[in-house]
Order: structure tokens, then C-alpha cells, then sequence
């Protein structure tokens, strides 16, 4: 009995332990959505922007973070946002203390936004790969909603994209990739996490769809992407680069 109960915990630390090529290095998203004020269009909101940056100057406030704002375009329902505010942080430590600070200090400026949220969205993202062309005024970035396969796993997931972008990359490619997933705020029940798919600029967004069309469909490395999820309800948006990090 002894040798048998030894053979079973031996055979359940095989099948429950799974070594892993890549290991993902977090950061914390916050995505602000909704629709503009009465009289107001996305030059208001890009002008808030600028006074947005200033003021986080002045309150030494998140200097590691980015921010940007999404414009929709290849949408199924354009009705739904007038815009995406986007804001990248190194770890929830920072996100969360900062944020602490924003709701004490900034309800004067807070007020002077043109444009009301609907939802917010807080994320835990996975980079698995990032341009190595500077960000222009203009990029461009796709969202996906992707469902696991069965029995495979979020990390699992993430080794199959990290060994597509190597490959894609020998291919010229220059696309930036994210894993998006335990969302506070939104309705995750018909998707397991969200695929990002982004670009320096609006030409290397085509350029690299070209790329992968011409270089990259029917490889072994692309057709893995299909083993492990199934993705839907594409959504493109246009991207102004706002704040980049003094770190990070």
C-alpha cells in the first residue's frame, strides 16, 4: 500500500506540475471608456489630454505610467464609446497608491473633462512582444475576445504567442502583443482573456497584416494559435499617444 500511495503522488505531481519556456513579466491597464459631453468631439478630449500630462507634472503624479486615448473605427456597433482612455502602470502597488492620491486631489481638474465614462475596466497584462519603432501620433491597435481551448491554460497560451512573435519577428514582423485577463469591471463569462494586437503607427499596422498573410499563414508557429483559443468580436481602433513613461 505504501509503494502504491508513493506511485500515486508521483503520478499526480506529473500531471498536475507543467513546465513553462517563457515567463510573463505583469503590468496593470485601467481602460476608460464612454461618450463625450454635449457639444464636445475628441479635440476637446485631446486637449484635456495635454492639461491631463501637465497636471500629473506638477503632482509628481505616475511618472511610470503611459496614457492613451483610442479612437473607434472597425467596430461592430460605433454607437456604443466615442473614445477609449487607456493607462498603463508597472504593478497594482502603484497603480492603487497613485490612484489614492487622484481621488483626494484631482476633483476640481476631474471635473473639467469633456466627456463622461460609461465603464472603467481594470487588467492584468501579459507583453509578449512590443515595436521596436517609436510610438508615432498615430498607431493603431486590435482587440480580440478569445475562449480557451479545453485544457489548455492561460500560461500555456502565453508560451504559444511568445514562440509565434519570435517567429513573426524573423519575418519581419514589428507588432506589439499583449494577454489581457481578470478584469474588474466588466462581464468576462463568454471569453477567458482578450488578445491585443498593436502598432507604432497606422502603416506598420498594414504593413505587418501584409507580412503575415505573405510570410507567416500556415506556418507551424501560426497554426498553433488556433490549438489553443478561439477568437472573436475583432474590434480596431485608432491610437494618440498622450504620455510615455519616464520609466518603465
Amino acid at each position: 500500500m505504501r509503494y502504491l500511495f508513493i506511485a500515486f503522488l508521483s503520478l499526480s505531481a506529473f500531471l498536475f506540475s507543467e513546465e513553462y519556456e517563457f515567463e510573463p513579466v505583469p503590468n496593470k491597464a485601467e481602460y476608460f471608456s464612454g461618450k463625450f459631453n454635449e457639444g464636445k468631439n475628441m479635440q476637446d478630449l485631446e486637449l484635456w489630454a495635454k492639461e491631463f500630462v501637465e497636471w500629473s507634472e506638477d503632482n509628481n503624479w505616475r511618472k511610470s505610467s503611459i496614457t492613451s486615448i483610442f479612437t473607434p473605427f472597425f467596430n461592430d456597433d460605433l454607437s456604443d464609446v466615442d473614445y477609449v482612455w487607456l493607462n498603463i502602470l508597472p504593478n497594482a502597488t502603484e497603480q492603487y497608491s497613485s490612484l489614492g492620491y487622484w481621488l483626494k486631489n484631482s476633483s476640481e481638474f476631474w471635473a473639467t473633462m469633456p466627456a463622461t465614462n460609461t465603464r472603467v475596466v481594470d487588467v492584468w497584462q501579459w507583453p509578449i512582444s512590443a515595436p521596436s519603432s517609436e510610438p508615432t501620433d498615430q498607431g493603431m491597435v486590435r482587440f480580440s475576445r478569445c475562449k480557451l481551448k479545453e485544457g489548455v491554460t492561460l500560461r500555456k497560451a502565453f508560451d504559444v504567442y511568445k514562440k509565434f512573435a519570435i517567429k513573426a519577428k524573423s519575418e519581419g514582423d514589428n507588432m506589439g502583443r499583449k494577454i489581457l485577463f481578470g478584469p474588474s469591471g466588466v462581464d468576462d463569462s463568454n471569453f477567458d482573456y482578450v488578445y491585443s494586437l498593436y502598432a507604432s503607427s497606422m502603416k506598420e499596422f498594414g504593413e505587418s497584416a501584409d507580412n503575415f498573410m505573405e510570410n507567416l499563414a500556415g506556418t507551424s508557429e501560426a497554426d498553433a494559435l488556433s490549438d489553443i483559443s478561439s477568437c472573436s468580436n475583432a474590434r480596431t481602433y485608432i491610437v494618440n499617444n498622450i504620455k510615455q513613461a519616464n520609466r518603465y
